[in-house]
């Protein structure tokens, strides 16, 4: 077989994918999946057989894979089939998130999913226990299985980075004390301070009051204003949406504006000094879009300094 000119190819590509993008947002009701999921295994196949393809078709199979979640979406397909190409293509090294494809594998999938990464990981096969362990944590968050989520990332070596994620597992659950007792119990004194006060700001007693007033005072305020967060806390929230979501998109100008926003999530986290907790979420982003070189890139041209190892 001839190797194509990559110019075309990447154009011919390129062309498929717009047109089942122009027909999903329209809300086209033709089942899209089988012609997205064939640009998936055609770019695969192309990056297999030609890799000096492979700085043109990288960003093309993100898009096809993005576009593939999509479909199956809104066209959901055999549960069991979907869950096990997952598999396949997580364990063959591709950037396939779990999340993306949660609505379609729905409960069912999920759960055959679970099934066959517990007994990768029961059997110890060496190498796919990296992948396996990161599936079993995409799949638990995926399910809602907070509780489940939890022992994954306790059973982790001790991180800030995975710490802070316990916590923001357990606040995104409403379990607001158990995480407030878990920041205290686990993170430093400092920073389960910091902590403290993001999720009980009114629980920091001015340096004048006395202890019984402050307490007294705690007393009469009523859950949802003991927890109230920072105005910081809402808007570093909402970076961090916009920021999963411009990743989302897996194009190259919204990897440009995600590694935009991280420069100011960076200015507010040192702003509500929890310096230390943007660190970790930078740590946490870089683990889970490892394979997505071009916003690594990007990111790394914002003078955001990456994890190493």
């Amino acid at each position: 077989m001839s190797v194509p000119d990559p110019v075309e190819y990447t154009a011919k590509i390129g062309a498929v994918l717009d047109t089942v993008r122009r027909l999903l947002d329209s809300g086209s009701r033709a089942d899209l999946a089988p012609l997205a999921r064939r640009a998936v295994d055609d770019i695969v196949g192309m990056l297999e057989q030609h890799g000096d393809l492979a700085a043109d078709l990288e960003e093309r199979l993100d898009q096809a894979v993005a576009l593939y979640a999509r479909a199956c979406a809104a066209r959901p397909p055999e549960p069991g089939q979907l869950a096990d190409w997952v598999l396949e293509a997580a364990f063959s090294g591709r950037a396939v998130a779990v999340a993306d494809f949660a609505a379609a594998l729905g409960a069912g999938g999920l759960a055959r999913m679970k099934s066959i990464v517990d007994e990768v990981l029961r059997v110890k096969q060496p190498e796919k226990a990296e992948i396996a362990q990161r599936l079993q944590e995409e799949i638990a968050e995926a399910s809602g299985d907070v509780d489940g989520l939890v022992a994954i990332l306790a059973a982790k070596p001790p991180r800030v980075d995975v710490s802070l994620k316990i916590v923001r597992v357990l606040r995104a659950a409403g379990r607001h004390g158990e995480a407030i007792a878990y920041a205290a119990r686990v993170l430093t004194p400092q920073r389960a301070g910091t902590r403290l006060r993001a999720e009980n700001p009114r629980a920091e007693k001015p340096p004048t009051e006395k202890p019984q007033r402050a307490e007294k005072q705690q007393r009469k305020e009523t859950p949802q204003q003991a927890e109230a967060p920072h105005k910081e806390e809402h808007s570093i929230s909402e970076y961090r949406e916009r920021i999963e979501q411009l990743i989302a998109q897996k194009e190259a100008g919204a990897y440009r504006e995600a590694a935009q926003c991280l420069k100011k999530l960076r200015t507010l986290h040192k702003q509500a000094g929890t310096a230390e907790e943007f660190t970790g979420y930078v740590a946490e982003l870089v683990n889970v879009h490892r394979r997505k070189t071009r916003l690594l890139a990007e990111i790394r041209s914002a003078r955001i300094a990456l994890p190493k190892g």
